[in-house]
């Protein structure tokens, strides 16, 4: 056998960029250094603070309208509370209450309450919320005379043309085009970010490599007869001035850097190297921007190029030996989306909290189509721009109108992942630490490259390890801010009960805390949800919940689903829900369920017809009132009083969060509980729950747990116990 010259070797790839030392120092030394979001030292969200803040006027993040004001995605630089300098966060969502429009400087000094959502404390503690600066008033916002030099109000203006027929335009085509093109978003249906995200496809609308890949693409066929040096000198200036369109994203940064490095490398006749144009990309944008290296965006699009560059060509080595012909190509486009899919796995594991094991397989089809909508969306832009311009106007016209149809054709698939229903393959919410997600990525890279024996011996070594079942029933109090979710379960392979599933009056709670907190309890369906009204802090996060997890059935009052969040719920869930009332009983598992109000005929509509349940294990039982109210608590005392039946129970979720306006004595009287549950959130405006309740409830004996105090509680039931008096059961609560 002749032996292989040396030079005909191959190099592995970790040798051939000698940059990613460096980087991985830089990145470590960030990591450690603990820059980011998280450095407040003393600030008090109470407390009003004093900002100087600078506004991009390019992209998505700088202003825009947002229902009665105005927001923006503002970087911070000082910031003062009680005449002191005190720690903040690099950025944040600056909003802005009024009609009048902000200034135009760069640079502003702002005057507001400088807060966050908080995280929700439950099995693990979920990922508080985006700061933001909330301004009541124009007056508290002024300019510091830093205003826009003429190549950017050059950029400005040219962005705001090509955007101006996109925005007025309502159809699904312009719509896509404006995400697509200019990376804003903000127009998406939430159904179809949602689908997007379940299907792992939320990659799409982020302004990346695909779009520079495009545009260079087609720039290199356009000039296919000139100089590779000219090529490069305007391939280089049309990407600049796009990115100057979109503004500086994590992702487009870190592709045109590469792209840039790339045509550099051409232009100079040296062969490019793709790892190291990914490194020097890396230290470039973290030595400009530190506070980058903390950014979800910024870490995906790294991480998923540093897979494709690194596991794609394992990959290949061992799907072509056994793929060829047409087989071979789909086998090289898998490939490029595992290895991406497995790079970002630690990283959405944790932070997001969901898995998409089709992603791969939808990815296949989606990314040409995208790239086909693309490429149709930056000519319909263009036509439409020049529409305006007497001298085009002619051509340009019923070309946009064409393109647009063509458009709103091409956006038909992208509706269809709104209409997938749950299930396991689609998306898996988990709820791990990153050393487990990344021992699973490795996990999975090992058996995809081909190295199956380790892979199914380590399998096997999990799946033989035992593991010690909890046979007994408990209730578990949710901690979902000012909203209510209780879950019920018959040990831990039982039946599952959710009642309500908290939720916010914008946003997706399920996302931001609902999934994770039901993945850390093992839940990956749900048996019976429970409606006890359609407000949205406790019916939204069940409407968001069922397009991940499989509700197999609803209970909710009549009254309840005729309008709002209810009968969307309803519609969504239509064929599994049960309108029921006062009487109803059932037993699921080791619960024992009964429905204590309202009555037939309720005659009353909100907080009075809240759904209120009398949920047993063996001899104790707790009742679950959701935000029943006075009237509601008169009407089920008139209905004992008259022989109707007991609402005697152990445990009281109380009412309406603890309001002044539920839980009267007479009532505390009649449930005699041991025990009293309060969901509410921490430094709530509402001020739940009320001293006077609190004083009611502690006046009667009973132990009251909340969640603004305790995070999760967890109620454990021991029905199998006989020979005691008292029922008895234990309490779990997890202190902040």
């Amino acid at each position: 056998m002749a032996a292989v010259p040396r030079s005909a070797k191959r190099t592995p790839a970790l040798v051939r960029a000698p940059l990613l030392p460096l980087a991985a120092v830089l990145v470590v030394a960030l990591a450690m250094s603990g820059r980011g979001h998280e450095q407040l030292g003393v600030l008090d969200p109470a407390r009003p603070v004093t900002a100087d803040v600078a506004v991009p006027l390019l992209g998505a993040a700088s202003w825009q309208r947002a229902g009665d004001g105005w927001t923006a995605r503002v970087r911070i630089h000082a910031v003062e509370q009680l005449g002191r300098q005190v720690g903040a966060p690099d950025r944040a969502w600056l909003r802005l209450r009024g009609r009048l429009p902000p200034p135009p400087d760069r640079r502003l000094r702002a005057r507001g309450y400088l807060s966050r959502r908080q995280s929700y404390l439950n099995l693990s503690a979920s990922r508080p919320g985006d700061w933001g600066l909330n301004v009541k008033s124009r007056r508290l916002l002024h300019g510091m005379g830093e205003e826009p030099g003429p190549f950017l109000r050059t950029v400005v203006g040219l962005r705001q043309r090509l955007l101006e027929p996109v925005m007025s335009s309502g159809r699904p085509g312009a719509i896509l085009a404006q995400a697509l093109v200019f990376g804003d978003g903000r127009r998406v249906p939430p159904d179809l970010r949602t689908g997007l995200r379940r299907a792992g496809l939320s990659h799409l609308l982020a302004v990346s490599g695909l779009h520079v890949g495009l545009i260079l693409g087609g720039l290199w066929w356009l000039l296919g007869g000139l100089s590779n040096r000219l090529t490069a000198v305007c391939g280089a200036s049309v990407l600049l001035l796009y990115g100057c369109l979109v503004g500086p994203r994590p992702s487009l940064l870190r592709a045109a850097v590469m792209a840039l490095l790339v045509i550099l490398a051409v232009a100079i006749e040296r062969p490019p190297q793709a790892l190291n144009s990914l490194c020097a990309a890396l230290i470039l944008i973290l030595s400009f921007n530190p506070g980058a290296a903390f950014d979800l965006g910024f870490q995906l699009s790294f991480l998923a190029t540093a897979g494709i560059l690194l596991l794609t060509p394992r990959l290949l080595e061992r799907w072509r030996r056994k793929a060829t012909g047409p087989a071979g190509h789909l086998a090289a486009g898998l490939a490029v989306t595992v290895a991406a899919q497995l790079a970002t796995l630690p990283v959405t594991a944790v932070r997001i909290g969901v898995l998409t094991p089709l992603a791969p397989v939808l990815n296949l089809l989606f990314v040409p189509w995208t790239a086909l909508t693309l490429g149709v969306s930056l000519m319909w832009v263009f036509m439409a721009a020049g529409a305006s311009l007497p001298v085009l106007s002619v051509v340009a016209q019923p070309g946009a109108a064409v393109l647009l149809g063509v458009l709103d054709a091409l956006s038909v698939p992208f509706s269809w992942l709104t209409e997938l229903p749950p299930g396991a393959w689609l998306a898996i919410p988990v709820s791990v630490r990153f050393e487990h997600a990344l021992t699973l990525a490795i996990w999975l890279g090992v058996l995809v490259s081909g190295f199956r024996r380790a892979a199914y011996a380590l399998s096997l070594v999990l799946a033989c390890t035992p593991t010690l079942g909890d046979p007994d029933p408990r209730l578990v109090m949710l901690d979902v801010g000012q909203g209510e979710s209780l879950l019920l379960q018959s040990g831990d392979r039982g039946p599952v009960i959710l009642v309500d599933g908290g939720g916010f009056r914008q946003g997706n709670f399920a996302e931001a805390a609902l999934l994770q907190a039901l993945a850390a309890e093992g839940i990956r369906r749900v048996d019976l949800a429970v409606l006890s009204h359609g407000d949205a802090d406790h019916c939204r996060g069940l409407l968001e919940l069922a397009r991940y997890l499989r509700i197999e059935r609803l209970w909710a009052a009549g009254v309840e689903v005729r309008d709002g969040c209810g009968r969307e719920l309803a519609r969504r869930l239509s064929g599994s829900v049960r309108l029921v009332e006062r009487g109803h009983t059932e037993a699921l598992g080791l619960w024992r369920l009964g429905v204590v109000h309202p009555g037939p005929d309720p005659g009353a509509h909100g907080n009075s017809a809240s759904l209120v349940v009398r949920a047993c294990a063996g001899r104790s039982c707790a009742l679950l009132t959701g935000d029943l109210d006075l009237a509601g608590e008169r009407e089920l005392l008139a209905w004992i009083r008259s022989g109707g039946g007991s609402l005697r129970s152990e445990v009281l979720k109380v009412a309406h969060h603890g309001s002044r306006t539920s839980t009267a004595l007479e009532f505390l009287d009649a449930v005699r509980p041991r025990l009293a549950l309060l969901s509410a959130g921490r430094r709530n405006p509402y001020g739940h729950p009320a001293p006077e309740v609190v004083e009611r409830i502690e006046r009667r004996g009973a132990r009251l747990l909340r969640t603004d105090r305790h995070g999760r509680i967890e109620v454990r039931f021991r029905p199998q116990e006989t020979g005691v008096r008292r029922p008895v059961f234990q309490v779990r609560e997890w202190p902040r």
